[in-house]
């Protein structure tokens, strides 16, 4: 009878340590996964005056002049996360009409899709 009490002690014992080792397995396998997460920025607009758009931009405006379209005394600047500038929004109003447009050109003059 000893010995049948001895082995149903000993056998839950080692039942109770092979679940205890188990679990401290898990726990490290669980603690060295890695999480990544990933942030969209936004680009960031900002107000400038006419006069700073660059060359290439001005120029375009000059043609909307000549058919009938005066650039606005304001555009925006649309830079990404780095600081370069994306694009530039440029009103023009004309002045007959009264109608306004707003137009997003790159830094080359090159009118952007959307």
């Amino acid at each position: 009878m000893k010995k049948v009490l001895l082995f149903a002690f000993s056998f839950l014992m080692m039942t109770g340590a092979s679940v205890f080792a188990q679990s401290i397995v898990k726990t490290a396998k669980d603690s060295t996964s890695t999480t990544v997460t990933t942030t969209k920025v936004e680009p960031v607009k900002s107000e400038i005056k006419s006069a700073e758009l660059p060359q290439p931009v001005k120029d375009l405006a000059v043609s909307f002049k000549s058919q009938g379209w005066d650039t606005v005394e304001t555009a925006y600047v649309v830079k990404d996360a780095t600081g370069e500038a994306v694009f530039y929004t440029v009103s023009f109003k004309n002045p007959t009409s009264g109608e306004s447009k707003s137009i997003d050109i790159d830094a080359k003059g090159n009118i952007v899709k959307k």
